[in-house]
């Protein structure tokens, strides 16, 4: 595409699409508490999650202590400091549920953007069959007071009857349900569900 037709393209786009710069008060793309792969991301005033972007899952939620930072920085590494409300010290995978089969997932970041009130990242899962996309979106506004953290999740080119089974340690410290408030053991369909830490 040249410049002229980039930017007769561009401004078609609304603005409420574009992405914005990486503010680093809200998104580290530098390795956490040790991991290499990871990034954190900060919902509300003070509760950081951290992602093993390897792995399509949060391994650490947090809050800061009251009018500090949660994320104490050190070279090109950061250092979670706070309360420590989830973590996963595993190495629990998510997987394909297919019939009585369970299929293993190779997992495939790529990337993340800020868009005005939240992040969004991406990830291809592969499978024998095909690839499906993740794609989780992080709300940047507070928790509601009844959960305290709050994720949405949506799966893309999932076949009939498939379903996208969580990491177990993710399934037993979050609440998956759909948007309508369903509760639910895993993703079965295209939707949006909202993951949230009680």
């Amino acid at each position: 595409m040249n410049r002229r037709h980039f930017l007769t393209a561009a401004a078609t786009v609304p603005l409420s699409t574009w992405a914005l710069p990486f503010d680093p008060e809200v998104i580290s793309r530098l390795s956490l508490d040790g991991k290499p792969r990871s990034l954190s991301v900060r919902q509300g005033a003070d509760v950081w999650l951290g992602y093993d972007l390897e792995r399509a899952t949060v391994f650490k939620a947090w809050q800061a202590p009251k009018a500090k930072t949660g994320l104490i920085k050190n070279g090109f590494m950061t250092r979670s400091a706070g309360t420590v409300w989830f973590e996963d010290t595993t190495n629990d995978q998510w997987t394909l549920q297919r019939g009585e089969k369970h299929l293993p997932l190779i997992i495939r970041y790529l990337g993340c953007t800020h868009v005005q009130d939240h992040i969004d990242l991406r990830w291809d899962l592969g499978h024998d069959g095909g690839v499906l996309k993740l794609y989780e979106r992080i709300p940047l506004g507070a928790a509601p007071a009844s959960d305290r953290v709050v994720r949405e999740l949506r799966v893309e080119s999932l076949d009939a009857g498939d379903a996208v089974v969580l990491p177990a340690s993710i399934q037993k410290a979050w609440k998956l349900q759909t948007n309508q408030g369903d509760a639910k053991p895993a993703l079965t369909s295209t939707a949006l569900y909202r993951l949230t830490l009680p």
